[in-house]
C-alpha cells in the first residue's frame, strides 16, 4: 500500500491546509496517510473527512519536539485527539514551544530583522519563521533561510526548554497511541540511536521511522535490524510541509499496516 504518515498542514508549519494536503495525497495516488502537525491535533478533524472522502485510509498523528543532548521529535499514531488528559499535557508542550519562538522573534529583532510574524501565535515553528525571511528578503529561499538564521548555531538559534524523548513517549501512550522515533539518520550515524532505542523501548516506544526521503539502502537496512531487535514496528513518511519537491513514497510492509490499523 502506497503510503506517507508524516504529513504537515497549517495547523503547524505546512503550507496546505488539512484539505489541501489530503488532495495531493490523492494526486500523489497515496492510499493511506497521517498528518502529524507539530504538538498539534487541531488539524486531524479536517484532514480525516477529508481523506474519508477521496477513499484515502488515514491515521490520526502528531510529531511532538523533545530535546535530550540534541532536538528529537517523537510522532504518535492512532492517537485518540479528544483524551482530555492527552490534551491538557499538549497545552504544556505548545508553550514551549510558542515560549522559543518568542525568543526567536527577539533575537531577530536584536539585530535589525523585524519579521511581519506574530511569534506568540499557536502552530508557529522554524519553518514559518524561514518562509517570512524569505517572504521579507533576507533569504532567498527556506534553506537559507535556515542556514543563515535558524539551525543550530546561528544567529538566530534558540535552545530552549522541551520535553524529554521519554515524556514524550508517556504522552503518546497516554491516549492510546503508538509512539515512533522520526527521522533517525542523524542519531544512527552519530552512534545515538541504539542507545535511544533501547532506552524508550522499555518504556512503550512502539516504532521507528525507516522510510524517509534521504534514507539510503545501508540506512534502512541498518534501521530494520534495529527495529527486529527492539520489536519496533517500521514506518515511513516524507515529512512534506507543502513546497518541498517530495515525490516520495512509503511501501509500507504488511506488518507495519496491521500495527497502525490500516488493514
Amino acid at each position: 500500500m502506497k503510503a506517507d504518515l508524516h504529513l504537515h498542514t497549517t495547523a503547524s508549519d505546512g503550507a496546505m491546509s488539512p484539505s489541501e494536503i489530503v488532495e495531493w495525497a490523492a494526486k500523489s495516488g497515496l492510499e493511506a496517510i497521517s498528518v502529524t502537525d507539530h504538538d498539534t491535533v487541531a488539524g486531524l478533524e479536517e484532514a480525516r473527512e477529508a481523506a474519508k472522502s477521496r477513499g484515502i485510509s488515514f491515521v490520526d498523528g502528531i510529531e511532538i519536539s523533545a530535546f535530550s543532548v540534541s532536538e528529537i521529535h517523537i510522532l504518535g499514531y492512532n492517537i485518540d485527539p479528544e483524551n482530555a488528559d492527552f490534551l491538557y499535557a499538549l497545552e504544556n508542550v505548545k508553550r514551549l514551544r510558542k515560549d522559543r519562538n518568542i525568543k526567536i522573534g527577539e533575537k531577530l529583532r536584536s539585530f535589525g530583522v523585524a519579521l511581519d510574524l506574530d511569534f506568540e501565535a499557536d502552530g508557529i515553528g522554524r519553518m514559518n519563521i524561514a518562509r517570512e525571511l524569505v517572504a521579507e528578503g533576507y533569504a532567498c529561499n527556506v534553506n537559507a533561510a535556515f542556514e543563515k538564521y535558524l539551525s543550530n548555531g546561528d544567529k538566530a538559534y534558540c535552545q530552549t526548554e522541551r520535553i524529554s524523548p521519554l515524556e514524550a513517549v508517556k504522552l503518546i501512550n497516554l491516549c492510546g497511541g503508538i509512539a515512533c522515533v522520526a527521522h533517525p539518520k542523524k542519531y544512527l550515524l552519530d552512534g545515538r540511536l541504539d542507545m535511544l532505542l533501547s532506552g524508550l523501548s522499555k518504556f512503550g516506544l512502539k516504532g521507528l521511522e525507516v522510510y524517509y526521503p534521504n534514507h539510503g539502502s545501508k540506512e534502512i537496512g541498518a534501521l530494520l535490524q534495529l527495529c527486529e531487535k527492539y520489536r519496533l514496528t517500521a514506518t515511513g513518511g516524507s515529512d512534506f510541509h507543502g513546497e518541498e519537491d517530495r515525490n516520495f513514497v512509503a511501501e509500507l510492509p504488511l506488518k507495519t499496516l496491521k500495527a497502525l490499523k490500516i488493514v
